[in-house]
């Protein structure tokens, strides 16, 4: 039996489409096809209802596909062992990352990364969208905010805080709110169908109806909007920090976070063993992140407003891996 076989069997398996696994591979749908087909022919039962459109597992591929899966873990583990005992990092990692902290974190820190280790390609996927890690075939997605209960690992890079922001120009407009009541009278930015902002202080949490009539799904072009002085922005506080330093935004209601236990945060497959050029990768992401948003340069960006000092140290940066078990909220 052909290992091969059995990774391409799955990655159909994942997206349901012949085609898609064809580019992904750099082959023909027709190879992909065959491959299968050889498969099946090998086992004696039908894996796959394949049409021109479309690929569904029969109820034998389902019963196949959770073998074969741990058997495709269980060899990958193998030869990360090995290697880790016998070579550098080596291999493919593909990440998902929103546009906002790729700029700030992930690109400057794959400078680095990408030289310190030549035998590991890297792509990133820039989306907003919470991606399947599983499904879309990815090692790591960075993630900002509050995290959902998952069966995903995470790493905590980086204390943050959700706040909100304007720019000069919009204030000198329409005023800043000074309370959660005093958003309903102004421009809110809308993230997806996010109308309503829970705003925290202290103990106290309060909901403040927002009035928006730009919204979208990218929160890259909702920050240039805020830039613009189109309205009110709930962001990631690292992700307009270079914005805060140089004036071009200020934090409005800074007495007020607008999320609880809010992070960066790197999450990956609950795998036994994590690879090692996903290990190296997180490690270096971590230091990077430890070096680049301690809390000197995160003050200032905040000397321009009476919030108290954040309470990211170092410690902000956990060595260990946790399973993730937070309070649903919102992600960017």
């Amino acid at each position: 039996m052909n290992i091969k076989d059995l990774r391409i069997f799955a990655r159909v398996a994942a997206v349901h489409n012949l085609s898609a696994v064809a580019t992904e591979l750099g082959v023909s749908a027709g190879t992909v096809s065959k491959r299968i087909q050889s498969l099946e022919e090998e086992i004696g039962v039908r894996l796959i209802d394949r049409t021109t459109r479309s690929s569904r597992l029969t109820e034998e591929g389902r019963m196949y596909l959770q073998r074969v899966e741990r058997i495709l873990l269980e060899v990958e583990h193998a030869q990360d062992e090995i290697s880790a005992n016998t070579c550098a990092p080596a291999g493919r990692l593909k990440i998902s990352a929103p546009a906002s902290l790729s700029r700030q974190i992930v690109l400057p820190a794959l400078v680095g990364f990408i030289e310190a280790y030549p035998a590991i390609d890297v792509c990133v996927d820039i989306t907003d969208r919470i991606a399947n890690l599983h499904d879309e075939g990815y090692d790591a997605a960075i993630r900002a905010g509050t995290l959902a209960d998952s069966t995903l690992k995470a790493k905590r890079l980086a204390g943050d805080r959700t706040i909100l922001v304007a720019a000069p120009s919009y204030i000198e407009r329409h005023g800043a709110p000074q309370r959660p009541a005093d958003l309903a009278k102004h421009h809110g930015l809308i993230h997806g169908d996010l109308r309503s902002w829970m705003l925290y202080r202290g103990g106290e949490e309060a909901e403040g109806r927002i009035n928006g009539r730009l919204g979208s799904d990218s929160g890259d072009f909702l920050h240039m909007a805020a830039l613009q002085g189109t309205g009110l922005l709930r962001t990631s506080e690292i992700a307009v920090m270079e914005d805060l330093a140089a004036g071009r935004l200020i934090r409005v209601m800074p007495e007020y976070e607008l999320a609880s236990e809010s992070a960066i945060w790197a999450v990956y497959a609950n795998a036994k063993h994590a690879m090692p050029r996903l290990r190296v990768f997180l490690d270096h992401l971590a230091e990077f992140c430890r070096d680049r948003l301690n809390p000197a340069a995160r003050q200032a960006a905040r000397n321009q407003t009476p919030s108290e000092p954040s309470k990211s140290t170092e410690a902000d940066v956990s060595d260990a891996d946790e399973r993730v078990s937070l309070r649903a909220g919102r992600k960017f």
